[in-house]
């Protein structure tokens, strides 16, 4: 499968033209996903189609799928964090006016149109905001050896002291 680091496009020309790109994005070409990673094994597979929506406003559509390895808050070990990641992006030429409801939809991230945009940059921004605030295991171990399953009250260590 083609690497995809390192490929820029220019973005309104590929979403007009209706262009498709896939291909393998490695964990450790994400530069700024770094302090969020136990460690930066693995690939990603990526898609990039360009088109027009309803309104013919022009968006690039992100597929991304894999898996990256997240430090656990609570135990602080590696955790899997499994990707499925399907947004689209709607694409605002330099200089014009960001849409009201590019801003208030969910549905549809809003990005400015570059002539040299990076694809793994692009995936990046997605995946960051993919990735949850505080990751932790549904029952994992805390530091120092405790289990924690989620059921327990934290104060339980407190009352063993009376």
């Amino acid at each position: 499968m083609r690497r995809i680091a390192g490929i820029a496009i220019d973005s309104l020309a590929f979403a007009r033209e209706g262009r498709h790109l896939v291909g393998e994005l490695a964990v450790n070409e994400l530069p700024r996903l770094a302090d969020a990673l136990a460690d930066d094994a693995g690939v990603l597979v990526c898609d990039v189609s360009g088109g027009r929506n309803e309104q013919g406003k022009l968006y690039l559509r992100l597929t991304v799928m894999g898996e990256l390895h997240l430090s656990c808050q609570r135990c602080l070990e590696a955790m899997r964090f499994p990707l499925a990641i399907d947004r689209q992006v709607l694409l605002v030429p330099p200089g014009a006016p960001w849409p009201d409801e590019a801003l208030e939809d969910d549905s549809a991230d809003a990005v400015e149109a570059r002539d040299r945009q990076s694809v793994a940059e692009l995936v990046e921004d997605e995946l960051l905001l993919a990735l949850p605030v505080a990751p932790r295991h549904d029952a994992c171990g805390l530091p120092g050896g405790e289990r924690h399953d989620g059921a327990a009250s934290p104060f339980a260590l407190l009352a063993k002291l009376k």
